[in-house]
């Protein structure tokens, strides 16, 4: 009976030290929303693969992959993010703490993302 005890303290005290054995989360929307980041999906509703990440403000030109394939956007960040169309130049912006899937214009055509302050010129996705 002791030894049962005695295994089972040290298995719990070796899952406090060295942390769960599985993995962060099983989905990447709860990375997304867990870190803090703004996120680009490649299909509606946070679906399919990750293809765009940022954790910081600043101006990005989109990789062909983003630009080609990104669909919706999940701001889990304190800032709001814009979107220009790769080719055309319209855009659009999602504010803080928002989902959406993006409109036909920008949807798989996103050119530039600038993750910032909001601008009164730019309409919402």
């Amino acid at each position: 009976m002791s030894k049962r005890v005695g295994l089972g303290v040290l298995v719990a005290l070796l899952g406090l030290v060295f942390g769960p054995v599985t993995t962060a989360s099983a989905a990447p929307i709860d990375d997304c929303r867990g870190l803090r980041l703004v996120c680009i999906f490649e299909n509606p509703n946070h679906g399919g693969a990750v293809v765009w990440t940022a954790a910081e403000d600043g101006s990005y030109q989109a990789p062909y992959r983003t630009r080609t394939r990104g669909s919706n956007v999940v701001n889990s960040g304190s800032s709001w993010v814009r979107l220009t169309q790769a080719s055309g130049g319209r855009s659009c912006q999602i504010g803080p703490g928002r989902d959406v899937d993006l409109p036909g214009y920008v949807n798989d055509n996103i050119g530039r993302i600038v993750v910032g302050s909001w601008t009164s010129r730019v309409a919402n996705c």
